[in-house]
C-alpha cells in the first residue's frame, strides 16, 4: 500500500528539516486535505522557503534535488495579471528603487503568504486570519512585501 501524502511528507521533507508540529485537516474518509489543509508554524513554513532559497540544501543536506526546485519555480502557466505559476508556486515581481526584484510565493487561503526573494536572500512568511474576507485577505501579505519588507532592505 503506497503511503499517504503526510507520512511521505513527514519523512522525507519536515523530519530532515526539524518540523515537528504539524496539523492535516482530513476528509471524512482520513485523508489528508493536501490542497489546502496544512497547518504549521511561521518559523517551520519559513524553513520551507530556505530550502527552496538555497535550491533543495538544508544545512548542507540535499533534501529536493536542485532540478526539481527549478523547474517547480519556474513559469508554466499564465497566472492573473502579470503573474506567472509553476509547480503550486506563484511568481511575480516588485519594485524597489526601480530595480526589479522577482520573487517566489506560496499563496494560503485566508492571506497566509510565504515570499522567497531570491536577489535578496530573504524568505517572508505572512500569517493572517482573514477567512471571512476574501477581498482583504490577497491583499495584506502584498502590502506587507511591498511597504515594509522591501523598504526595510534598503537600511540593511
Amino acid at each position: 500500500m503506497p503511503l499517504g501524502i503526510d507520512v511521505f511528507a513527514n519523512n522525507e521533507l519536515f523530519a530532515p528539516l526539524g518540523i515537528t508540529e504539524i496539523e492535516w485537516f482530513r476528509y471524512d474518509d482520513g485523508t489528508p486535505n493536501a490542497t489546502s489543509g496544512l497547518r504549521m508554524r511561521a518559523r517551520d513554513l519559513a524553513k520551507l522557503g530556505q530550502l527552496v532559497l538555497d535550491g533543495g540544501l538544508w544545512n548542507t543536506r540535499r533534501i529536493v534535488s536542485e532540478g526539481w526546485i527549478k523547474e517547480a519555480t519556474s513559469p508554466h502557466i499564465n497566472g492573473d495579471g502579470l503573474f506567472f505559476y509553476g509547480f503550486q508556486w506563484w511568481l511575480g515581481r516588485s519594485l524597489l528603487n526601480r530595480t526589479e526584484i522577482n520573487w517566489i510565493a506560496a499563496v494560503g487561503y485566508g492571506g497566509q503568504r510565504m515570499y522567497i526573494l531570491p536577489r535578496l536572500n530573504i524568505v517572508v512568511v505572512v500569517l493572517a486570519g482573514l477567512y471571512d474576507n476574501p477581498t482583504l485577505s490577497p491583499v495584506v501579505g502584498d502590502a506587507i512585501l511591498r511597504r515594509y519588507v522591501l523598504p526595510a532592505t534598503e537600511t540593511a
